[in-house]
């Protein structure tokens, strides 16, 4: 058996003539999911929350807001009655 590197180079290209797209796509794929998955190390080593301590002050509602909400009408008072007599122009009639 004669074995030599012209015949081993003929081979091997071959070999990529044939299966160039298949070994493209694969690399690809694998190349995608190695990002993924560092991406979801990253992501999930990132969420751990204990030793979070959240930025800014806690909401709190003074007096003043408090009465502001309080003076707002209700659905139950009908004080003043809305006029939708005219309604809406209808823009595809013809005057």
């Amino acid at each position: 058996m004669d074995i030599s590197i012209i015949a081993i180079k003929s081979s091997f290209l071959h070999f990529l003539k044939r299966f160039h797209a298949t070994i493209f796509t694969l690399t690809v794929l694998v190349g995608l999911v190695f990002v993924v998955l560092a991406l979801n190390n990253i992501v999930s080593s990132s969420s751990t929350s204990a030793n979070y301590t959240p930025a800014g002050t806690p909401l709190t509602f003074d007096q003043q807001t408090i009465d502001r909400v309080n003076s707002l009408k209700s659905r139950d008072d009908a004080s003043s009655e809305l006029d939708l007599s005219q309604g809406r122009a209808n823009p595809f009639v013809e005057n």
